[in-house]
């Protein structure tokens, strides 16, 4: 019951942490890091045994990684590869070298302990930076996805920085025998893994799919991704490479999506565990004991990888206002940094003082990146003028389809006769296959997952239709849209008219019952029948129409006229 007690302490104080970082408007990763400092041995010392809450945070950051990889499908890579491969090295080696050849100047002439610094130096904190991204809507814009192109370089290097610590410490001879088996396990791990992705993966995924089970989906892609890391991990590899070509895997299959949706609880509730232990390992005496060389580090730290990033940018053509944002939102040093320091400890590269001034250092410039983020947004139009940005009209007026039964069919036929931008979401595995080959913007998915909504461009879009029968997943869906987008229009079809109110009242601005549709379809072509005139017949069915939706839902119709 011991691990039970330090899981309350945990949550206890992350709630409270993170409740006050939300009122000043800064990222719960924070309010986590501060929780750790308070509980940690270093603070109020609640949690004498960390290994438990070690082991967890572990878990955040494979679920993290694998996160990550999901949204890195190959069409991603391709569209963002002169960014990841040719920025991405240079920020990496162009921090290493400055980074090293300071510490090679001015503290030491070692050229291990250089190179390490340099390293330690040159990752930034994807954690951080996507959450506040995601948070801004900026993911798409040309800053986010310059950042989201760095930062996935550097979480590829990751692995082989962890590998070249030990030959860095002069543990391991770099002799041609290590190096070439090194690469050979490289090579037989990624030949097996694009023979899984190629072949395997897909099939299994569609077996399970087509059992429509929830529960059964969520276990196959968590069994997926902890098999995979575990297996790359007894090749001799990190836990985070494995748990990140997994998610590259899967991201290759239409279920992408909804294994990122099903997995969002769990990578939240346990990336929670890892930014917690970060704060458990900071000492605050240790920089009240030193704050001049740490905060002289961190300003140090700061100047030159924003100077690197902005550089490297600015090489791959962007606009000034573009490297500016870029720059002030990657320089941190980031959470596999810690992985680094942690592996060179393990080893003596550093000494532990040396350890906690990194630590310290890193920590410290984490805090301040939600702030300095913030003043970088009011800042590039006052240093850097020019014209603001306005969002893409395909974006904002977009409809989105959720179901492609006979009615999304329909209004996908009419959207594209009006040249109306669309999206759909669908559960049917067999018809998100045949409809993403016929080049379907569409998505597979459960629409009363938020994350599958802001895929689908909920958020930015004009006009939301909800087409499906289940009328319990509707009123998830209609509450959920209208919380993500205050403006959306939402058209949503139900069976039966008792359903119209209770739609209404929750957000919807058009309710269809299809009992009504029906019985006044039959009225016209009865009408018919007896040759009355089209033009009476048009009265007629208005006059129903508005008759039967006053009476059978009025305070709905005015909650309805009432919204702005």
């Amino acid at each position: 019951m011991v691990i039970l007690q330090d899981i309350l302490i945990i949550l206890g104080f992350a709630l409270a942490t993170s409740l006050l970082a939300h009122r000043l408007r800064v990222p719960n990763l924070v309010g986590f890091i501060i929780a750790g400092m308070f509980i940690g041995p270093f603070g109020l010392r609640l949690i004498p045994n960390t290994h438990e809450i070690e082991l967890l945070a572990e878990l955040g950051i494979v679920l993290l990684l694998f996160s990550i990889g999901l949204e890195f499908s190959p069409a991603h890579f391709r569209r963002l590869r002169r960014v990841v491969l040719l920025g991405g090295t240079a920020q990496i080696l162009l921090t290493i070298v400055l980074a090293g050849g300071l510490y090679w100047l001015l503290v030491a002439p070692e050229l291990g302990r250089s190179i390490f610094l340099g390293s330690f130096v040159a990752l930034s904190s994807t954690a951080i930076v996507l959450t506040i991204l995601q948070q801004k809507g900026l993911i798409e814009s040309p800053q986010g996805q310059v950042s989201l192109g760095l930062l996935l370089f550097q979480d590829l290097a990751i692995v082989p920085l962890v590998l070249l610590v030990p030959f860095l410490a002069g543990q391991v001879e770099a002799d041609p025998r290590s190096v070439g088996i090194i690469f050979l396990k490289s090579l037989l791990l990624f030949a097996l893994l694009y023979t899984l992705g190629r072949w395997g993966v897909p099939r299994f995924m569609e077996l399970v799919v087509r059992t429509r089970s929830r529960e059964l989906f969520v276990l196959a892609v968590l069994t997926f991704c902890l098999a995979v890391a575990w297996g790359t991990y007894k090749a001799g590899f990190s836990l985070s490479l494995g748990a990140f070509l997994a998610g590259f895997i899967l991201a290759r299959s239409e279920y992408s999506y909804q294994a990122i949706a099903n997995i969002l609880p769990f990578k939240d509730f346990l990336s929670c565990f890892f930014f917690i232990s970060i704060g458990m390992l900071f000492d605050p005496l240790f920089v009240w004991r030193h704050p001049v060389p740490i905060l002289g580090l961190a300003l140090l730290s700061f100047a030159l990888k924003t100077a690197v990033i902005f550089g490297v940018v600015r090489l791959l053509r962007y606009s000034l206002r573009i490297c500016f944002l870029v720059a002030l939102s990657l320089f941190q040093i980031g959470e596999f940094s810690f992985l680094l320091a942690q592996e060179a400890l393990k080893i003596e590269l550093i000494s532990r003082q040396e350890y906690q001034f990194l630590l310290a250092v890193s920590i410290i410039t984490m805090l301040v990146t939600p702030v300095l983020i913030a003043l970088a947004e009011r800042w590039q139009y006052l240093f850097l003028p020019g014209r603001r940005p306005s969002s893409s009209e395909s974006i904002r007026d977009r409809l989105v389809i959720i179901g492609f039964g006979i009615i999304g069919r329909a209004l996908r036929d009419a959207a594209r006769r009006m040249e109306i931008p669309y999206s759909i979401v669908e559960m049917n595995p067999e018809t998100v296959k045949r409809e993403k080959k016929a080049g379907e913007p569409i998505i597979f998915g459960d629409a009363t997952y938020e994350y599958i909504l802001l895929e689908a461009g909920v958020d930015q879009a004009k006009v939301l239709a909800v087409t499906i029968p289940d009328s319990q997943a509707v009123r998830r869906v209609v509450s959920l849209a209208r919380s993500l987008n205050p403006n959306l229009y939402i058209i949503v079809r139900t069976r039966y008219v008792a359903k119209i109110a209770p739609l209404l009242r929750l957000g919807a601005d058009e309710v269809i019952p299809e009992e009504l549709v029906v019985a006044l379809e039959i009225f016209v072509r009865s009408l018919r029948v007896y040759l009355l005139p089209e033009e009476r017949i048009d009265g007629l069915l208005k006059e129903l129409r508005e008759a039967h939706y006053s009476r059978l839902c009025p305070s709905g119709r005015r909650q309805q006229e009432e919204r702005p």
